[in-house]
Parts: structure tokens; C-alpha cells; sequence
């Protein structure tokens, strides 16, 4: 059995509940997390990890919630795929997390399938590092306050009592239109990326990757644990999946978990 010697990693103490939850589920969840903690914190990672599952059958889901559960599995031996998969749906909910991306990034040196990714447009890769540095609701609270800046420099310009202040106010206000457009267009697309369901974790210990989705065609390589992929179509209990080098197969959906 595999081993993963690592650094310990400290649980999160932020818990955020729904506000449409019945006073009954808030109750449930609060004892669970209490619980969870607990657990955790006397070294039961499998029964902690089964605490802050039963909050996640709630129908409740966070970033800290995940990330605590990641924290369970990357405690245990052979979770390593379980551990990886829920760090990537704290990431999903706020990129902006970082301890769950440190933690994530340490989980990954310990799989085994190192996937060269294909590296993308130097302008994509930069705006999606800016973009992850909020999350959806950042961005829009953001975009929000810069379209009222924008409602006030326009003001100023309109009202201003000197034209030096009104050619300020109008330039200025041009500006930060641009930016709140720019918020506003992070928050939708960083939104669209937390309800998206296109990429998947491999679970299983080793999964085949078939030529076509049946167990009677030709093997193409073998994946494990850990391994990120995308999903890119579905037949039966088959999933066509691509890896970041670009290569694509058919694996059984049993053997991962979509983010």
C-alpha cells in the first residue's frame, strides 16, 4: 500500500450554512462539523472524513467544507484520488483558496501518471491566473462597485463646477467602466466554470483507458489515482475522456468523480 509523507495539514475553522436551510439542518450540520473537527483533531481522519460527508448529503457544499474533507483523505492511505477530488471542488467553488491549491499541489506529486500538459495561450493562461484571484461573488460585488464610481465620476463630469475636474471626472470614468466591465465578465465566467460539470478526478487505484467504450477493445494506457481529466462525452457507463497532452479514451464512470 502506498504511503504519503507530507506536511500536517491544519483543518479550516470557517463553516458558511445556506440561509434557506431548515433550523433543523443547521443544527445537524453545526454537530457534525463540531464533531468532524474533533475527530480529526484526535487523529480519526476516516471517521472525520465520514462526519464531513454526512454535512455534504445535507445538500450543504462550501469551500471550507470540501477542503477539510481533501484534509481527511490526504491523511489516510490509498485516498489519494478522494483527497485530490475535493480539493478541486473547493478550488471550483473559490479559486481564490489557497491553502486548498498548496495542499492540492502537494497532493499531486504524489500520484503516479505525470501528464504533460499542453500549455495554452500565454494571454489564457494570464487571465485566468487574474481571474482566480476572486471568486465568483467577488468579482461581482467588485463590478458593482466600480459601475457606481462610474455613476459618480459621471455625475461629476455632468455637475463639475471647473473643466478641468469635469475632463478628470470623464476620463476617470471611462476607466473604471472598463474595469467593472472586465469584473463583471470575470464573475459570469468564473460562475459558469462552479456549475460546469466537464471535468472529472480518477478515483479507482488504476483505471484501463479503452479504444472504445467496451472492456473487449484495445487498451490505450492505464491510468491511477489522482489523475485529472476531462469529460467529454458519455455512453452508457462510459466516459470519453481527454488528458492535458491530449490524449483521449473511453473509461468505465465508476472509476472517477466528476469535480
Amino acid at each position: 500500500m502506498r504511503k504519503v509523507y507530507f506536511l500536517t495539514i491544519v483543518v479550516a475553522s470557517v463553516f458558511l450554512i445556506p440561509m434557506n436551510l431548515l433550523a433543523d439542518q443547521v443544527s445537524d450540520a453545526d454537530s457534525l462539523w463540531n464533531q468532524g473537527v474533533e475527530l480529526y483533531n484526535a487523529g480519526e481522519w476516516s471517521a472525520a472524513a465520514d462526519a464531513f460527508l454526512e454535512i455534504e448529503s445535507l445538500g450543504i457544499e462550501s469551500a471550507g467544507l470540501y477542503y477539510n474533507i481533501g484534509n481527511c483523505y490526504f491523511r489516510q492511505e490509498n485516498a489519494l484520488g478522494k483527497a485530490i477530488l475535493y480539493y478541486e471542488r473547493s478550488l471550483k467553488l473559490d479559486p481564490s483558496f489557497e491553502d486548498a491549491r498548496f495542499n492540492l499541489s502537494m497532493a499531486q506529486t504524489a500520484t503516479l501518471d505525470s501528464i504533460e500538459s499542453v500549455p495554452p495561450f500565454i494571454l489564457v493562461t494570464w487571465l485566468h491566473g487574474l481571474m482566480d484571484c476572486l471568486n465568483s461573488n467577488s468579482w461581482a460585488v467588485l463590478s458593482l462597485i466600480l459601475f457606481v464610481l462610474t455613476a459618480v465620476l459621471l455625475l461629476l463630469f455632468r455637475f463639475g463646477f471647473s473643466l478641468s475636474l469635469r475632463k478628470v471626472s470623464f476620463f476617470a470614468s471611462l476607466i473604471t467602466l472598463i474595469f467593472a466591465l472586465i469584473s463583471f465578465g470575470f464573475s459570469v465566467a468564473s460562475g459558469r466554470d462552479a456549475q460546469s460539470h466537464d471535468e472529472a478526478v480518477v478515483t479507482a487505484r488504476d483505471c484501463s483507458v479503452k479504444s472504445a467504450p467496451s472492456q473487449m477493445e484495445k487498451t490505450l494506457f492505464i491510468l491511477h489515482e489522482g489523475t485529472k481529466v476531462s469529460v467529454l462525452d458519455n455512453v452508457g457507463q462510459w466516459e470519453r475522456v481527454k488528458l492535458g497532452d491530449g490524449r483521449e479514451g473511453w473509461v468505465m464512470t465508476d472509476y472517477i468523480e466528476t469535480i
